[in-house]
């Protein structure tokens, strides 16, 4: 049988809720309207899922990795560009979103950039300002 190395590091994921480490409870690393910074261009780790597309952040807690979720690398690729070491030290919003997935109750955390949602159906999309329609083009100014 051969074994292959798996590096994991020292650095804990971001939680989502509440908890307790060496006796001192913390507040959830991630809450809904957070803002937090990348700090590194991300590495692929194997887990329990296959690869995944892991980054450091800062969080409330200090600095943890986070997993990003293909909605949200989407998101990035739109905003930031396709070169991951283009997002370091970009601030980004924290959406969570409580979802059962394949029968297990989890909260999926969306890192995005301001004016992303998530729509009606629980998808990522950028907010459209409409134009109020009792404006009348030629009294804008530009």
């Amino acid at each position: 049988m051969k074994l292959s190395i798996k590096k994991g590091g020292s650095l804990p994921y971001a939680r989502k809720e509440p908890y307790e480490y060496d006796g001192t409870k913390f507040e959830a690393d991630l809450k809904h309207g957070d803002i937090v910074k990348i700090l590194d261009g991300g590495e692929i780790e194997t887990g329990n899922f296959g690869e995944q597309t892991i980054f450091k952040i800062k969080t409330r807690n200090g600095d943890k990795k986070l997993g990003f979720n293909q909605a949200t690398i989407n998101t990035l690729i739109i905003e930031f560009g396709d070169d991951t070491d283009l997002w370091v030290g970009k601030e980004v919003n924290v959406i969570l979103q409580k979802k059962v997935i394949a029968g297990k109750k989890c909260i999926v955390p969306y890192l995005v950039t301001y004016g992303w949602e998530l729509d009606e159906y629980g998808e990522l999309c950028k907010e459209v300002k409409k134009m109020d329609e009792d404006v009348n083009p030629k009294d804008i100014p530009f």
